[in-house]
């Protein structure tokens, strides 16, 4: 009936050759997206390279998008044109995953999967799904073949690291109704030896407390009651526990964590003629525990934590084409977030740990292309917060394509929007340092891009695209030394993030050989840029774990059914100190995949082998956190 496309720019997979298209809906994709801002959309044909990865690992290798890593079998943390972790939005189906405890996800606990399809909204693109992407908003979509029969894939992933992750689904349906079913096992020890270069001598040590076991799985059924009507229902649990990386200081591991989540998502499509409308529900369970050893008896006495949210969220989006220059498109977005916690004790009271907060937001906008190569999209967004009202949020945007219809084509975007980011309940309740106080952080982002691409039937094709983005932020929140050895979360001033994206990428098809050859190129400066006090050193310097510079690219070369993968990623030095003084070197890593495909009657088969970090480079993403050397991988892939 329909096949729905996310956006024109799309980094990962971009020249595909022409194929019989399926029935396929994009569940999360409904309502279209906004013209004249920018976005990329990682598709299902390049997620399958990566079954075993995590999101942040994909991320990672197709994306600007930094991921800071507590080690091998840790946390996984977004930084996004310069801005915090918190300042990234989850969305999974249109359903925000963004924890109301720490305002953050850990991308590490996302098995990639679990997804069909992964789009990534710059700034103010991600006004459109709700507020707090100040860097910007990861979108993770299901997709329903409505042609499918049935579908069966097995995947089984080892390593050196003595790690072992299964992948499985099963989807069955007709025209009317199809269910898919998917499954996740890993069991990963992630041991590794690496130089510690924090000791004297730099001596080799063996890295064996960062074992994770984490397993899950996900039911979606859909039913298409008529050619204008559908429904979904999915369940997605998974739970996961894992030993925490120890620092470089010590060779004992001390740390123990779990994470559970229960995720029951549904949502009602109508689509008929010019108006589309979907009206969705979740309801989310997270359970967080942490334990830490407090000596190294046989039997430590452990300090114990435990923290549990439940959240209810429903939206309602919609949009109607007015004629054929003008879109309208608006809707609501309600949550109620509760939670439960040992660390947490209201302000003014000590006989009871639960809080909860309501939020509701409105918004509303108009997309109007008056002729064929320009175009021009307005939003408009209202957010209000236990009753108490947030800035109103617009965001302009508009495109101008020179030449459309040229070998070369090529177009401009301009855009301008603003944002905020309300503190999280960890921010505000966490006893005793939660500061109730705390002002949203809030500020304005102005961004270009300049876009050129090929426009014939050669064997080559390429495309270009550069974004130059700037942004000031005022009231950014970050956890300072307080009392006691305690931290405290306070506003910072102003903070000042700019920078330039590059993407460049070439594409030869012909007979049986295919090459593809896919580069990214960021600069980003974020600054604070003004004192909190006499004795902030902070001011004019880059943020902590924000890389000035950075690349993410890959060549791969496909011939027949055998394929050959390079993966290059380099990142330049981190500042750890506000003040400047502690950075941690650049490190680059080299990733090479050489694979094979063959068929069987209707039986698919691919087996693959992998070699991460070829060049065995020491290095940390967070200091004093080791990360894994040369890594040997075997993967294999079956689907029917």
């Amino acid at each position: 009936m329909w096949l729905i496309l996310i956006s024109p720019q799309v980094y990962a997979q971009v020249f595909d050759t022409t194929t019989v298209l399926n029935e396929v809906e994009i569940v999360g994709a409904r309502i279209p997206e906004r013209i004249s801002f920018k976005s990329t959309t990682i598709q299902k044909e390049q997620i399958d390279q990566y079954l075993s990865a995590s999101l942040g690992e994909l991320l990672t290798l197709n994306t600007p998008i930094f991921i800071k890593s507590y080690g091998a079998g840790g946390t996984a943390t977004p930084s996004f044109r310069g801005t915090g972790a918190s300042h990234t939005q989850v969305y999974w189906n249109g359903i925000n995953l963004n924890s109301p405890m720490l305002g953050q996800v850990d991308l590490s606990l996302f098995p990639i999967a679990f997804t069909d399809e992964v789009v990534v909204n710059y700034g103010g693109s991600s006004l459109l799904y709700g507020t707090g992407g100040l860097g910007g908003a990861i979108q993770l979509n299901s997709a329903i073949n409505w042609d499918n029969k049935r579908a069966i894939m097995a995947s089984q992933t080892v390593n050196s690291l003595q790690n072992s992750i299964t992948n499985m689904s099963i989807s069955v349906g007709n025209k009317s109704v199809q269910s898919t079913t998917k499954l996740f096992y890993k069991n990963a020890q992630n041991v590794f030896d690496f130089q510690n270069p924090i000791q004297p001598g730099t001596p080799t040590w063996t890295n064996d407390h960062s074992a994770q076991l984490q397993y899950g799985f996900l039911e979606e059924i859909a039913f298409k009651i008529n050619d204008y009507n559908q429904l979904k229902f999915n369940v997605w649990y998974q739970d996961s526990e894992r030993e925490l990386v120890p620092s470089m200081d010590k060779r004992e591991g001390d740390s123990w964590q779990g994470d559970t989540s229960l995720r029951l998502f549904s949502a009602w499509n109508y689509n008929k003629n010019k108006f589309n409308t979907e009206v969705s529900g979740a309801y989310i369970i997270d359970n967080i525990w942490y334990k830490k050893a407090l000596n190294n008896d046989e039997n430590p006495k452990l300090s114990t934590s435990e923290s549990k949210s439940d959240q209810l969220q429903l939206h309602q989006r919609s949009s109607y084409q007015l004629n054929s220059k003008v879109l309208i498109r608006g809707g609501w977005d309600y949550y109620i977030d509760k939670i439960n916690s040992s660390n947490y004790e209201p302000t003014g009271t000590t006989n009871t740990i639960a809080v909860t907060q309501h939020t509701i937001d409105i918004y509303g906008g108009i997309d109007y292309q008056p002729t064929n190569n320009l175009s021009v999209s307005f939003l408009l967004r209202q957010e209000w917060i236990d009753g108490d009202t947030k800035p109103i949020l617009p965001s302009l945007g508009t495109e101008f394509s020179i030449n459309p219809y040229s070998k070369a084509v090529s177009s401009i975007k301009l855009n301008v929007s603003k944002n905020f980011h309300a503190p999280s309940l960890n921010d505000r309740y966490w006893y005793p340092v939660g500061n109730p106080d705390l002002l949203p952080e809030e500020g304005w982002t102005y961004e270009a891009t300049y876009a050129l691409h090929s426009n014939t039937k050669s064997a080559w094709q390429w495309s270009y695209e550069l974004t130059a983005f700037n942004s000031i932020i005022h009231n950014w929140i970050v956890w300072k030394p307080a009392i006691s050895n305690l931290w405290r979360p306070e506003n910072l001033k102003k903070v000042h993030s700019r920078g330039v994206e590059q993407v460049a990428e070439i594409q030869y098809q012909k007979n049986d050989w295919k090459v593809q050859l896919f580069t990214s190129l960021s600069f980003v400066k974020s600054e604070n840029m003004e004192a909190a006090d006499e004795l902030d050193n902070s001011v004019g310097k880059q943020l902590i774990y924000t890389p000035v510079g950075s690349f993410q690219g890959y060549l791969q070369i496909n011939y027949k059914k055998l394929y050959f993968i390079v993966e290059q990623q380099a990142y330049g030095k981190r500042y750890t100190q506000t003040d400047g003084s502690e950075y941690l070197p650049p490190y680059y890593l080299t990733n090479l995949c050489l694979g094979k495909q063959f068929t069987f009657k209707k039986n698919h088969f691919d087996v693959k082998a992998r070699v991460e970090n070829i060049f065995n480079y020491h290095y940390q993403s967070v200091a004093r956190k080791p990360m894994p050397g040369r890594v040997y991988q075997l993967s294999f892939t079956y689907k029917l």
